[in-house]
Order: structure tokens, then C-alpha cells, then sequence
């Protein structure tokens, strides 16, 4: 296996402190995704323009997929033990 140099050791660093942030936000953008695809529904019984609703809740539900996919990758990083980084006392190791 092959050293990192500083730049992708850092980002991976960073990837593997904020492990818990991006799973946070994929709940939020989940949630929020939902709320907006109801309102669409709601708009669309009420016979009131629902396309732009639609959409956003859409591009919502995708960012929050991608933050659940940036958890999944920063707990692989810290499973392999690429990261520098003591999490308990974030101090360099």
C-alpha cells in the first residue's frame, strides 16, 4: 500500500472527522426532501403549479443520497485506518 502525500492525507482527515456531519444532513435533506415531495402532492391535488416542487424535492432527496454516500466512504476511510487523525482527541498521530 502506498503513502498519501499531505494533500490527500489531509483531505481524507477531513473526510473522516465530518463522518457524523454528512450522515446529520442525509437525515435532514431526507426529511426535508419528503416534506417538499408532499407539498408537491399537495399542489397538484389543488389543481396549483407543482413542477418547480417536484423538482426541488427531487434535487433535495438526491443531495441527501449523496451525503449518505460521503458517510459510507469516511467510514470505509477509517475502517482501513488511512486517516491521521485520533478522533477521541483529534490530535495527529
Amino acid at each position: 500500500m502506498s503513502e498519501l502525500n499531505p494533500s490527500d492525507q489531509r483531505f481524507v482527515d477531513q473526510a473522516i472527522r465530518r463522518q457524523t456531519l454528512f450522515l446529520r444532513l442525509s437525515i435532514v435533506s431526507v426529511f426535508v426532501g419528503l416534506i417538499t415531495l408532499a407539498l408537491a402532492g399537495w399542489r397538484y391535488v389543488q389543481g396549483d403549479p407543482w413542477g418547480s416542487s417536484f423538482v426541488i424535492s427531487i434535487l433535495i432527496l438526491l443531495n441527501g443520497r449523496q451525503n449518505l454516500r460521503q458517510h459510507k466512504y469516511a467510514r470505509a476511510l477509517r475502517a482501513l485506518g488511512a486517516g491521521s487523525v485520533d478522533l477521541k482527541t483529534g490530535d495527529h498521530g
